[in-house]
């Protein structure tokens, strides 16, 4: 499946320790009383599997998704948290650019 190409290389980088897997109580009591619509990479790895991605742009939503939880959260506590999720959507955003074409086949097969 090509979303797993796309997926793949977003997990395993520098950015995206932080994102892996969800945010436990244990690191931070409070987070979802703050995000209410959570968002992380292993999330991301089992919708790609469950092929629940019908386009581009449901996948950068969802990586948006990280992004903007980081900043909700993180701004004036952990900035550099919120600056690794920015990476993190210029990397999905570099690969989506990178793979158009690939994508355009992948979506068009989706759609027929």
């Amino acid at each position: 499946m090509f979303w797993s190409k796309l997926w793949r290389p977003s997990e395993n980088t520098a950015v995206s320790f932080f994102f892996l897997k969800p945010v436990s109580k244990k690191e931070a009591p409070d987070y979802l009383d703050i995000i209410k619509d959570p968002m992380d990479l292993s999330t991301i790895r089992d919708k790609v599997r469950r092929m629940e991605y019908k386009d581009r742009e449901d996948f950068r939503h969802d990586v948006f998704k990280i992004t903007l939880n980081a900043h909700a959260y993180n701004d004036g506590r952990n900035p550099g948290i919120s600056l690794l999720a920015d990476q993190l959507l210029e990397l999905s955003d570099y690969l989506l650019d990178e793979n158009h074409e690939s994508l355009a086949e992948a979506e068009a097969g989706i759609e027929s």
